[in-house]
């Protein structure tokens, strides 16, 4: 904890110093880790260090969560299982076995941070540890208020249960009792992941980086797999040790894992940058590779294209990674396309530009305007989500909402841009899965494995190598035949407009362009005659928003999302009740 002092009054040259009582000093230490403006406050007891972890042992007994089994499986009892399913099933309890394996201890001698097996590089060691332990450094700063002593034992136990709920020292034993909310503990340090939000932000701090963590381009090069983080994946493949009851709504709830992932997976990029940029990661150069798109060197980790040349447009300069923005700039730009955006997507929209033209503007990026543009973004993002076109898109996206994402992503230029984005928007396409036709089994289940299996993509629950290439069906696509896969699949969710950026990957790239552009003009022409269709079969019905393909036109109809106005009403006439209310 850190010495907080108070000026008092100047007598003569010498200015007289006292401690700040606890409370305030406190306060102080909090507020230079968790900043107010920004969307910290999700999973703020994550970034504290005042209080206690107390392990997983302390929640194993068998009438809290080391119970009998049928916890999980029977909807009507207790839960009482959960410590058996994350020490059998979850790969977060493997962790602390992963950090000590053969493969990760070889990786911490290249890194300098192992010198046979003793630890000459206490910072590089704690760096692994805050993702791979709920002890998130091995000699943590947290201590006793009353005595000043340390009240923590070095816990090897991988990421237990304060590796996710958090720090359990002051609501461990009130967490039970009637009366207790999880929104009414975050103060105590409790992570109330049962907003998805919030679920996605602390999954992120590990699976993106953060503040405080950083797996940068050193520790990749020494072996580790790069973070490719995206909720909707991870989640599906998690072994759950609570009860799922929000799947239910398959046409709402992966949609809104997704999104949640983008604003999550943004925001923490972010605050990763601007500490970066600050230097205040110790473990990391400045520029730090790992925040550029891998392929801007390692051509091989691309689309298999011949690399653009060097113009105006593009300088000698690396590509700032798209994997942790792209989802989140496709809503904003499907706002603006549908004249739903209001100043503040034009803000946020503009503010992630400017990181962007900062990382991009020249071979060493200036620090200093990096870090103010990231706090810029970090700010922007958190005003656009506790806003209106935030709280519209929480509370009314859907599956078909996001595959007129989709459809209008697919006809931009940046969408198939990198390997990142691309594979970007295969994850938002299987995450739209539930307005396919037919389903995932339907006819755009070919076409969706074809595009994975161009991107190489992996498909594998061994999430410690997920981030791996996949290189077994198939050779890898170029960005013409992503692009053309892209479109094909987009055009079922809503009309594709625009301009696909096409690169001279093959021997005639102006046939290429030319077949594109009429693959999208024939999308245009269905889209068209089946709003006729539906117009006069019902021309006293306004017509419908959501995508109704032209070959399943008894397809239910869907509910029409609100427009900017109606929601801004809304929330002008009831605030409360549109804070409780999914609709």
């Amino acid at each position: 904890m850190i010495t907080a002092m108070i000026a008092s009054p100047v007598i003569g040259q010498q200015t007289i110093r006292a401690p700040l009582p606890d409370s305030i000093a406190d306060a102080i230490e909090r507020a230079a880790v968790i900043d107010p403006r920004t969307l910290d406050r999700l999973h703020s007891p994550l970034l504290r260090e005042d209080l206690k972890i107390t392990g997983a042992a302390s929640c194993a007994t068998s009438n809290c969560h080391a119970g009998p089994r049928p916890g999980l499986l029977d909807p009507t009892s207790k839960r009482s299982m959960e410590y058996q399913v994350w020490l059998e099933n979850d790969p977060h309890s493997l962790s602390w076995r992963t950090i000590c394996s053969e493969e990760s201890i070889a990786m911490m001698r290249r890194l300098a941070i192992l010198d046979g097996d003793q630890v000459i590089n206490q910072e590089g060691f704690d760096n692994c540890l805050a993702c791979h332990n709920s002890t998130q450094r091995f000699d943590e700063p947290r201590f006793a208020k009353t005595t000043g002593q340390d009240v923590n034992r070095f816990l090897r136990e991988g990421v237990g249960c304060s590796g996710c709920h958090g720090p359990s020292e002051k609501w461990i034993n009130t967490h039970f009792q009637a009366g207790w909310t999880p929104e009414s503990a975050t103060e105590d340090g409790f992570v109330e992941a049962g907003d998805l939000y919030v679920r996605a932000r602390m999954c992120a701090s590990c699976h993106v980086g953060d503040k405080d963590r950083d797996m940068n381009h050193d520790i990749i090069a020494a072996g580790h797999p790069a973070l490719r983080y995206e909720l909707a994946t991870f989640h599906a493949w998690q072994p759950k040790h609570w009860r799922d009851a929000e799947n239910a709504d398959k046409a709402t709830y992966e949609a809104r894992l997704w999104l949640a992932g983008q604003v999550a997976a943004a925001d923490a990029s972010l605050a990763l940058l601007e500490t970066r940029a600050k230097k205040a990661h110790t473990v990391s150069e400045w520029p730090e590779f790992a925040a550029y798109n891998c392929a801007s060197c390692h051509h091989n980790l691309g689309l298999d294209n011949d690399r653009e040349g060097l113009t105006q447009r593009r300088p000698a300069t690396a590509i700032y990674s798209q994997w942790n923005d792209a989802g989140l700039r496709w809503v904003i730009e499907y706002r603006m396309a549908n004249g739903e955006a209001i100043l503040k997507d034009d803000q946020l929209m503009a503010a992630l530009n400017r990181v962007r033209n900062e990382m991009e503007r020249r071979p060493r990026p200036d620090a200093n305007e990096v870090a103010i543009a990231s706090a810029a973004a970090r700010a922007a993002l958190a005003d656009w989500f506790d806003g209106q076109p935030g709280v519209h898109e929480r509370f009314h996206f859907r599956s078909d909402r996001l595959g007129l994402v989709i459809a209008d992503a697919a006809g931009r230029a940046e969408t198939f841009r990198s390997w990142e984005s691309a594979v970007q928007f295969y994850l938002a396409l299987v995450a739209a899965r539930e307005s396919w036709p037919g389903g995932w089994n339907g006819p755009m289940r070919e076409v969706a494995d074809q595009m994975q299996y161009g991107l190489q993509y992996p498909q594998m629950i061994d999430i410690s190598r997920y981030a791996k290439r996949a290189r077994a069906r198939g050779p890898q696509a170029n960005r013409t035949q992503i692009t053309a896969m892209g479109i094909e699949l987009a055009s079922v969710f809503g009309p594709v407009s625009g301009e696909p950026m096409v690169i001279a990957d093959v021997d005639n790239p102006m046939e290429i362009r030319r077949r594109l552009d009429q693959m999208i003009e024939e999308v245009m022409q269905d889209w068209t005659e089946a709003r006729k269709i539906r117009e006069q079969s019902n021309p006293l019905t306004e017509p419908a928003t959501e995508p109704v393909t032209p070959d399943s036109p008894t397809k239910p109809p869907v509910r029409r999302p609100k427009t900017a106005e109606e929601l801004l009403q809304e929330l002008q006439q009831a605030p409360n009740e549109t804070q409780d209310s999914d609709e």
